[in-house]
């Protein structure tokens, strides 16, 4: 029999000991806890349920997993997955280009994590106005459907005659409609498609509905398709003029031109699209009485057409016409661009507003009216701060805000400002209100249209708005609605 005997003094005792306690058995260590939480996925651009100005944009946002993202990729719409590298990181910011289509889009960022955990994040918004508003009629898209009222002595409502409407009625023979181009007395519509629709007065060709080097100036009384466009992403109209915005970025432009503003380096007339010289890449077009300006992606500013007012914002004005595009000195990291018949407004990334041009009623919004009627050179909209939309028409301007909140300035004799009264503003100073006693703002706007003297606005959950004056049925309140009045409060509009 053999017996174990151990030497308590000598060194390797802890060894043998700790061997022999292995021997007899210990206790297990816990097992480590199962990864169950799915990665956190952020946009912050685009918001949801908002409206985007540019056919172009950084998308804007954070993919977050405590044990590492594996894989993350995003989806436009029905297109195709595109990946993004995730490479075992915690954390990816998210930084790429979208180019959404005119109308409805939705945005999908889906996310897996090395544990296999996933997540799925989309937002849905709309580029392109889903409003218009022109001289004295208007307009709004739900569900691809387009419905206009208001005065339509010159076809401008579609409807295939000259009698105005003072309630909404379904413009019919367009289908699938993505967004709206209203002012004066025409009228433009994109589809889903591309393909771009014209109505209404057509004096200077500025429907486009002639062939390559032939005339056409008959009124439509319905909506007919320009020739020849088929990648139309976004349009303005302007007096007489309109411009198209095509898919990869060069603009084309019809109608009158005797001041340059088709921007085909003449003055000559066009009734069939021609293309603006020498600009690319651009993401935004906007066309005044007879001027137009364009946003390229850089966010710089080009500029075309009349500059009596100083609407080019050259540092000068002139009563020469200038026909091919021209870059506005010093203006940079542009994210927004209005106008109104003379004057634009443009927004920068940090939320500020740059104004020039006609200042009569105080539309620049720099607190100067009447001191000069005008400004050659970009001057800061006083007060304004955390501006994410601007829009302009006639001679008032207005800013949607970070909180929700929509402000105007310049005329407001028909009280177009939305703010009660019809006392003009030189500067933001009070916001649109629903109403008076006690004060409330009206908040959750999602797209405005300017007329001449009243405006249109949609809000995010599906209501209609209209304010300022009253005539041919303009405000699209029915036949209750006072004729020759000025409503300096929203009035709900109420389509069938």
């Amino acid at each position: 029999m053999s017996i174990l005997r151990v030497n308590f003094n000598s060194r390797p005792f802890p060894l043998l000991l700790l061997a022999l306690l292995g021997a007899c058995g210990t206790r297990e260590e816990d097992p480590p806890e199962t990864d169950t939480q799915a990665p956190r996925i952020t946009l912050t651009t685009p918001g949801d349920a908002s409206r985007v100005a540019l056919a172009r944009f950084q998308v804007a946002g954070t993919v977050e997993d405590d044990s590492g993202l594996a894989e993350l990729s995003w989806r436009l719409n029905e297109g195709e997955p595109v990946a993004l590298g995730a490479e075992g990181g915690q954390r990816r910011a998210l930084d790429f280009e979208l180019q959404p289509r005119p109308g409805r889009n939705v945005l999908v960022v889906h996310a897996r994590d090395t544990r296999g955990n996933e997540a799925t994040s989309s937002v849905g918004f709309t580029f392109g106005n889903q409003t218009g508003a022109g001289a004295l009629h208007g307009g709004a898209v739900r569900d691809g459907v387009l419905y206009s009222w208001g005065r339509n002595n010159r076809g401008q409502l579609g409807l295939g005659s000259t009698t105005n409407s003072k309630s909404p009625v379904k413009v019919e023979g367009l289908t699938d409609v993505a967004a709206i181009a209203f002012a004066q007395n025409d009228s433009l519509a994109i589809q889903r498609d591309g393909s771009v629709w014209t109505w209404g007065d057509n004096a200077s060709g500025q429907l486009g509905q002639a062939a390559p080097g032939a005339s056409d100036t008959t009124v439509r009384l319905v909506p007919t398709r320009v020739p020849g466009i088929s990648d139309a992403v976004a349009a303005a109209v302007g007096y007489r003029h309109m411009l198209v915005l095509h898919r990869d970025g060069h603009v084309s432009a019809f109608g009158e031109n005797g001041n340059g503003q088709l921007g085909d380096g003449t003055t000559t007339d066009r009734h069939f699209p021609v293309p603006v010289s020498g600009l690319t890449d651009v993401v935004r077009v906007i066309g005044g009485s007879q001027h137009s300006a364009a946003v390229r992606a850089d966010g710089t500013v080009w500029v075309w057409g009349n500059n009596g007012y100083g609407n080019l914002g050259l540092g000068t004005h002139d009563d020469e016409p200038h026909a091919t595009p021209t870059r506005v000195p010093g203006l940079t990291g542009v994210v927004d661009l209005a106008n109104g018949r003379d004057h634009l407004l443009a927004l920068h990334e940090d939320g500020t507003v740059s104004a020039w041009g006609l200042n009569a009623s105080g539309q620049l919004g720099d607190g100067q009216p009447g001191a000069e009627d005008q400004r050659d050179s970009p001057v800061q909209v006083q007060g304004l701060t955390e501006a994410t939309a601007v829009f302009a028409q006639g001679t008032m301007s207005f800013a949607l805000r970070r909180d929700g909140t929509l402000w105007g300035w310049g005329e407001n004799v028909n009280g177009q400002l939305g703010t009660g009264d019809t006392t003009r503003a030189s500067v933001p100073t009070t916001p649109v209100l629903l109403r008076v006693e006690p004060p409330e703002p009206l908040t959750g706007l999602d797209d405005v249209s300017p007329g001449a003297t009243h405006v249109i606005a949609h809000h995010r959950d599906g209501l209609l708005f209209a304010w300022g004056w009253s005539v041919g049925g303009s405000l699209g309140g029915g036949s209750d609605q006072l004729e020759q009045w000025a409503y300096p409060l929203p009035q709900q509009v109420v389509l069938p």
